[in-house]
């Protein structure tokens, strides 16, 4: 591997306390997460997310894994309730997956 390079990432402490218990969940640290952050940026040449600027957050997910049981309850009822013509059928969506991973 060529030599290495420091990248220092200011963010406020709440959010680094948050990200790093993620990570540790994970069982990788915040540097290893970060790396495969910028691997995927750098190899697909685009941010592996969507940018926006919309307010309303209802639209959007916050979050892929529930912080408790009766979030994961709450999480899988609106999953049950939600119309499957809203959905992306599986073989479009794994298309997308292993487009956007190479």
């Amino acid at each position: 591997m060529a030599g290495t390079a420091t990248l220092n990432v200011r963010m406020d402490a709440e959010t680094k306390r948050e990200f790093t218990e993620f990570c540790e969940e994970l069982g990788m640290s915040a540097s290893s997460l970060m790396n495969v952050f910028a691997r995927t940026v750098v190899r697909n040449r685009e941010v592996p997310f969507a940018l926006t600027t919309r307010t309303d957050r209802r639209a959007g997910y916050e979050r892929l894994f529930p912080k408790s049981q009766d979030e994961l309850a709450r999480m899988l009822d609106a999953a049950a309730a939600t119309p499957l013509s809203d959905c992306t059928p599986m073989n479009e969506a794994m298309a997308s997956f292993e487009e956007r991973m190479g």
